[in-house]
């Protein structure tokens, strides 16, 4: 049997950190154990070893490369994403330090023309950043274990 756990100096990014159900110890494992039962480094007593959301066992038989497409495409969708939000931050803080309407009449049409064209703006830059998020979770939810 392969040994995936590692000890606390050697804890990667991809590992799975879990404490034991018997003594609470702190525990990390290569995100391949997932879904074992091993025994605790501290008490011995056998642990499971959780099956981290957003991952499902089938992912462990597919190659590294396609892993590595999968975690690129999801990365690059989470970036369009925050980059779309950040866009949508900005545009949202330049209106709210936008000029205060006056009552005078003339240049209020003016204005409220151009909070309305801002906000259309927002309304179209807020849906493509739902629209990348909910590719974003349809990918995560490909990638999830069925819920039991």
């Amino acid at each position: 049997m392969v040994d995936f756990t590692r000890d606390a100096n050697a804890i990667k990014e991809t590992d799975i950190l879990f404490d034991c159900t018997n003594c609470g110890k702190s525990l990390a494992i290569d995100y391949r154990g997932a879904g074992l039962s091993i025994p605790c480094t501290d008490c011995g007593q056998y642990v499971n070893v959780p099956i981290p959301e957003g991952m499902e066992i089938a992912d462990l038989d597919s190659s590294d490369d396609e892993q590595e497409i999968r975690i690129l495409n999801l990365r690059k969708s989470l970036g369009e994403a925050e980059g779309r939000i950040a866009e949508l931050e900005s545009r949202i803080g330049q209106a709210t330090r936008g000029p205060v309407i006056s009552g005078d009449g003339a240049g209020s049409q003016d204005q409220l023309g151009a909070i309305a064209e801002q906000m259309d703006a927002l309304q179209r830059h807020l849906q493509d950043a739902t629209d990348a998020l909910a590719k974003l979770a349809d990918a995560v939810r490909e990638l999830s274990p069925p819920a039991e």
